[in-house]
């Protein structure tokens, strides 16, 4: 385990989810903690949490003032892109 300080969580699972971490924990011999931070660091090491994915684009306006994003979520994606590499050119 990481020496630094760890950041208490608490987030909420599906019971098939839970059932399954629980499974793996015990047959592992590690707390359920131990087995989440693994996933995590995986997930993480592996490159999907690629932040340049427009997907990650949706989760911030989700958590923005935009009111019209189901509507017009193309133009706020894809529009700065745009704009970025027209400024190159």
């Amino acid at each position: 385990m990481n020496k630094e300080k760890m950041v208490r969580k608490q987030i909420y699972l599906e019971p098939k989810q839970d059932k399954f971490i629980k499974k793996l924990a015990t047959g592992q011999g590690k707390t359920e903690a131990e087995i989440i931070r693994e996933a995590i660091e995986h997930y993480l090491v592996s490159g999907k949490s690629d932040l340049s994915d427009p997907l990650h684009k949706l989760l911030g306006m989700a958590k923005s003032q935009v009111k019209d994003g189901s509507l017009k979520h193309d133009q706020y994606i894809y529009l700065e892109q745009k704009e970025n590499f027209d400024e190159e050119r």
